[in-house]
């Protein structure tokens, strides 16, 4: 009988232990929990895949289009075109929840009202409403200025609800370098106050994708230079195109002006298109009817320094049967122009080449960098 009464005591107390100890790694899981460093370890590890690169600073812009540096993040060139983009709503899970959690991480501050505030003290995070992710994009993957060797920005996850919130106002960031693998020690040990100015304002990129040229896949064919003569047809039968060189002025004193769909060779030289009176104009054409015609246009007068060549792609598309992106590119460099006091053309010599490429491009990793 006290055998029995002992065994029973015995397991009574066991399982008082047993509870216990539950109990308080349970208190112990939830004061862990709320942190920033905690949540920003759930978003990454939450990511099958490490496909996202870190940017280098909380940022609201999607930088598509631009090159990628590992030290210095998305490197924008000035004389670019412009991309068009597609915004589209995430409804991967996975997304959803790394893309919040680095928002956290980045001090970000949801703009939805007082009851989607977040915030990293107290030891508590709570949730907010995660329709606010986007997956920023180009319309045309063809579009973007793809060069042998270089990784591109493809893809932007944006928080559409988030904002920075002012440095005095937050008790956590990161300043991950611009090439930090997503996980890595070093990112997760720089979570904590850092100075954050130009970077406030609402809506917060948190990761990017990246792709570049498969070096295997590349293919080019370059017609060599080609000399380009006044008001002469040249004829690059391969690819399907004609290229012209006229001068076109004004007469002076004419309320009339150059037309207005010309591609200028600078800058510059747009900037002065009105009051241009002269230009010397390539003609671009194609037999194909999925090409459109170009007019590149050379300053003639007034004369522009430093905008005497043009190096650009005049067709790009993306080919769904093969995955590859097909496109041309054109040189033109005048060697030698000169008008006359009538606006005449006095001298005239100019070199033309045409590069046509073929590739398939591959997802970089960040381990891959």
């Amino acid at each position: 009988m006290e055998k029995r009464n002992y065994k029973k005591t015995s397991s009574i107390i066991l399982h008082c232990i047993i509870t216990a100890l539950l109990m308080a790694a349970l208190m112990l899981t939830g004061c862990a929990s709320g942190t920033a460093l905690e949540s920003h370890q759930k978003g990454i590890e939450g990511v099958a895949e490490k496909e996202y690169f870190i940017p280098k600073k909380p940022i609201d812009r999607h930088y598509i289009g631009c090159a990628w540096s590992k030290q210095f993040g998305p490197v924008e060139d000035p004389a670019s075109a412009d991309i068009r983009i597609k915004k589209e709503k995430s409804f991967n899970n996975v997304q959803q929840d790394f893309a919040y959690n680095r928002g956290i991480a980045l001090g970000g501050q949801s703009i939805i009202g007082p009851g989607g505030q977040i915030g990293a003290s107290g030891g508590s995070v709570k949730k907010a409403a995660l329709e606010g992710v986007e997956i920023i994009s180009p319309v045309s993957l063809a579009d973007i200025p793809f060069e042998p060797k270089t990784p591109y920005i493809t893809e932007a996850l944006r928080l559409a609800n988030f904002k920075i919130k002012d440095e005095k106002a937050s008790k956590a960031g990161i300043q991950a370098s611009a090439g930090l693998k997503i996980g890595t020690a070093g990112a997760l040990a720089e979570v904590g106050s850092q100075a954050r100015k130009g970077t406030e304002g609402d809506g917060l990129v948190v990761a990017y994708k990246l792709h570049m040229i498969d070096q295997r896949s590349y293919s080019v064919q370059d017609s060599g230079n080609v000399a380009l003569e006044l008001d002469k047809v040249v004829d690059f039968s391969k690819a399907s195109l004609f290229a012209k060189v006229r001068l076109q002025n004004i007469e002076p004193g004419a309320s009339k002006s150059l037309p207005r769909n010309l591609l200028w060779s600078c800058d510059r030289a747009d900037a002065l298109s009105k009051d241009m009176t002269a230009a010397w104009i390539v003609e671009l054409k194609s037999t194909d009817p999925k090409k459109k015609s170009l007019n590149i246009a050379f300053p003639g007068f007034p004369k522009v320094d430093d905008c005497q060549s043009f190096s650009g792609v005049v067709y790009s598309r993306l080919d769904p049967v093969t995955d590859r992106i097909i496109r041309q590119k054109v040189n033109i460099a005048i060697i030698d122009a000169e008008l006359s006091d009538t606006l005449q053309s006095k001298k005239w010599e100019a070199r033309i080449s045409l590069v046509d490429e073929s590739f398939k491009i591959k997802q970089v990793m960040p381990d891959d960098l």
